[in-house]
């Protein structure tokens, strides 16, 4: 990896210095024609100037062979030029041009009209300048423009070629090198952070990965998301094993039960049948309870489990299935207070499964309770709400316990979840919270835990349900 990064940096280097070197030279060489073909005319310009136009009248009165060779020799003495003396007749060019520029690139047009014309042909600049025209009277012939042709050598920017190719050299080394040291430090990241992840893959869910104090932020953010990965990998095994234990536990204990009663019954062996039986079937509801249970989450996990929502009163649903479970209160010794609104509390859910979560956390109180548990309903208008109409239905089990560790606190709806405090009596299944948990949220609400309610301890578990005000009677 680290050799493809390194490679692929290097790569897009070396393409984009050579945009810019083609370019730069493009403009470099356009420049330097201009600059040359600017220096030519003005040579020209200033040689043409400096001559004065009797003398060169006189030359060309009668031209010969003998004036245009003083001025080809006039021309030739400016340093760096090579020169050639010109004829337009009738817009038309009638002697040779440079050496170095064809006829075609010269504008006998311009030169005829006393203008002066210049270029760049290849690699040599040019520039005519008209010197004298020769009315038709003096010569006898059509009117003729005598000019000044001068050619220079552009300068190439072959040394520019080679300073740009070192400078380039340089660039590609350096960044070889920051390239390589880049690709180090986010290759050494990923490689760490994929043998970590094999090692998780492979079940070693301790396995994490170091993260260096300089390391790029998403690769520290990477690293930093296997580790809590594997974390919560590893804490869901130690839950689930935690939760094998304790249903295995909860299957045998009633199973054994059933078994010895039924064998005592079928052998004439239980001194009194009818509380064996009874026995039997109280362990066989158990029983039925907890798969019950199971099956909840199940539907719950499968999305298969169906709500029938209508409106219902929520303060007698709760009321009516906190009363159920007094038997059980009576037979641990726990005082039961049910407190029924004055006023119906309307809430749109469904009847049974609220009556499922007040059951559970009624009996999930009654596990921790030392002398009460406390059920009651209430209004509570919604946080920011601008009408009565709106608000919450609360559902409230409070009980006396000893109160949930704060370490747990965040877990106690995670289905496989044991608490670290060890309950007073047992009851229930052990899966209840989590089932009111997924209850409360299938029927559009929330729960809210307050733990401890004081020194001494002490649970308030509230369901939060969208509250719908019943339609008021026509007398009101």
């Amino acid at each position: 990896m680290r050799a493809r990064i390194t490679l692929a940096v290097v790569m897009i280097l070396v393409g984009a210095l050579t945009v810019a070197g083609v370019i730069s030279l493009s403009l470099e060489r356009r420049a330097a024609d201009q600059r040359a073909e600017s220096a030519v005319l003005r040579q020209a310009e200033a040689l043409t100037s400096s001559i004065s136009s009797k003398p060169l009248a006189a030359l060309f009165a009668s031209p010969d062979q003998h004036g245009s060779q003083a001025i080809l020799r006039l021309v030739d003495s400016v340093a760096g030029t090579r020169g050639a003396v010109l004829v337009v007749s009738a817009g038309v060019l009638r002697t040779d041009p440079l050496a170095g520029v064809p006829a075609s690139a010269i504008d006998a047009a311009l030169l005829a009209d006393g203008k002066p014309a210049s270029g760049v042909v290849g690699s040599v600049a040019f520039a005519a300048v008209p010197i004298l025209s020769t009315p038709p009277a003096l010569t006898g012939l059509a009117r003729q423009t005598v000019a000044y042709a001068l050619e220079s050598d552009v300068s190439s920017p072959t040394s520019s070629a080679l300073y740009y190719l070192l400078a380039s050299g340089i660039a590609l080394v350096v960044a070889a090198v920051a390239a390589s040291e880049i690709a180090r430090r986010i290759s050494r990241g990923l490689v760490a952070a994929s043998a970590a992840a094999a090692r998780v893959a492979a079940g070693d869910l301790e396995a994490r990965v170091a993260i260096p104090t300089n390391a790029y932020p998403e690769i520290a953010g990477l690293a930093s998301s296997l580790n809590t990965m594997a974390a919560a990998l590893a804490r869901a095994r130690h839950l689930e094993r935690e939760f094998l234990l304790s249903i295995s536990h909860d299957l045998r204990t009633p199973l054994t039960s059933i078994r010895g009663y039924a064998e005592a019954i079928a052998d004439s062996a239980a001194p009194d049948p009818a509380r064996a039986a009874a026995i039997v079937v109280a362990e066989a509801r158990r029983l039925q309870r907890l798969i019950g249970d199971l099956l909840d989450l199940a539907r719950l996990d499968a999305h298969q489990f169906s709500l029938r929502l209508v409106e219902l009163d929520a303060g007698s649903c709760a009321a009516d299935a906190a009363e159920a479970l007094r038997y059980a209160f009576e037979g641990a010794a726990v005082d039961l207070v049910v407190e029924r609104p004055q006023a119906d509390l309307v809430v749109v859910g469904d009847a049974d499964r609220l009556a499922q979560v007040v059951s559970n956390l009624v009996e999930n109180a009654l596990k921790f309770a030392r002398s009460r548990v406390l059920v009651r309903t209430g209004s509570t208008a919604a946080e920011g709400a601008a009408a009565s109409t709106e608000g919450r239905v609360v559902v409230v089990v409070e009980d006396d316990g000893p109160g949930i560790d704060a370490e747990d606190l965040p877990h106690i709806f995670e289905r496989l979840f044991t608490s670290s405090r060890q309950p007073t009596r047992a009851a229930g299944t052990g899966l209840g919270l989590a089932i009111v948990a997924e209850l409360t949220h299938a029927m559009h609400g929330e729960v809210v835990v307050d733990s401890p309610l004081g020194p001494d301890g002490g649970t308030r578990i509230g369901v939060h349900l969208p509250h719908r005000r019943a339609p008021a009677s026509p007398g009101a």
